[in-house]
């Protein structure tokens, strides 16, 4: 009995040492949990998860809004940033300025948020109608315009203070809209439709529509004549009369092209998988731009200097030089 129970301790002491030396060698292998960088992401003000849409500027003013009600400040032209998380996280799809520097930012869930102080501070104002808003801008004149589903427009004459909205009663939807002064604007939409006015909004004409029902992703005119409506497909339409006629100009690539802007004498486009176009010549070509954009590019925007900002999923916030662009496409 005594032999049997000097072997069970001997037993017993060797698991322990067994499981010890075993728990040892855990603890070394296994690395330290670091949450430095986790905790320097958070203070950033750009996250690898934000999701830029659209962006604007005013004078030395840049704003860039996205999902989850984030928006993006900088006052000196994109040097430095401050980051705003607005309460109930709209979905920004829109952001528009006045003149004056009046800011909007449009959310899809039918909300307009305007902030009159250079960006600092946002308060919330609701579209007076259900159907799915599309893009915002707003007139010389200072009114606010907003365009979307079932061919609704609503406006407002007072800041955001108060909306009225109507429809055409056509069931389409409007994806942008311009203004050249108080009186002359452009409405682009779903099924190659286009809208004109001449009296400030009080009436709208529908023009011939685009060939082969284009879906306009974003519109630019030079002039009331000259224009470009960027779409599927790598495509845009240009004219030269007013969109009374047009031609179909091709990028050479498949991919969706989102926004277009003009950037001094230069005319851009995004698209996806992180493509960049310029329009010279007559022709579109692609933008070697040296970034490692992977996913779509919507948001784009002139700044002074030659420059332009472009935005994007995975926190793509970055400035680009037009005369690098250029002269690297050339």
């Amino acid at each position: 009995m005594t032999g049997n129970t000097g072997i069970a301790e001997t037993n017993g002491l060797g698991r322990y040492c067994l499981l010890a030396v075993t728990a040892l060698l855990l603890a070394a292998c296994e690395s330290p949990l670091v949450l430095d960088e986790v905790e320097q992401s958070l203070q950033s003000p750009i996250r690898r998860t934000d999701n830029f849409q659209a962006l604007s500027v005013h004078e030395s003013v840049v704003v860039a809004v996205g999902g989850g009600g984030v928006i993006l400040v900088s006052a000196d032209g994109g040097g430095g940033w401050q980051r705003r998380e607005l309460p109930s996280w709209p979905s920004f799809i829109d952001v528009t300025h006045c003149d004056d520097g009046l800011f909007a930012a449009l959310a899809f869930e039918g909300e307009v948020w305007l902030a009159e102080d250079q960006g600092a501070s946002w308060h919330r104002s609701e579209l007076a109608t259900e159907e799915a808003p599309q893009a915002i801008q707003c007139d010389p004149g200072g009114m606010l315009w907003v365009v979307g589903s079932f061919s609704t427009i609503s406006t407002s004459r007072d800041r955001g203070a108060s909306w009225e909205t109507s429809s055409l009663d056509e069931d389409v939807i409007f994806t942008d809209i311009q203004f050249f002064d108080e009186r002359h604007a452009y409405i682009a939409g779903e099924f190659g439709s286009l809208l004109k006015t001449t009296d400030a909004g009080v009436n709208w004409e529908y023009l011939a529509p685009m060939p082969d029902e284009f879906y306009p992703q974003s519109m630019y005119f030079a002039d009331p004549d000259h224009g470009w409506v960027a779409g599927l497909g790598g495509v845009a339409l240009a004219t030269e009369d007013g969109g009374r006629t047009w031609q179909t100009q091709s990028t050479g690539s498949l991919v969706t092209l989102y926004t277009l802007v003009k950037v001094g004498a230069q005319l851009f486009v995004t698209g996806g998988e992180g493509a960049i176009f310029r329009y010279g010549d007559g022709a579109w070509s692609p933008v070697d731009h040296g970034q490692p954009f992977r996913l779509y590019l919507r948001g784009i925007a002139s700044l002074p200097d030659n420059r332009l900002i472009v935005g994007g999923p995975g926190g793509v916030l970055q400035i680009l030089s037009v005369t690098e662009l250029v002269g690297g496409s050339l």
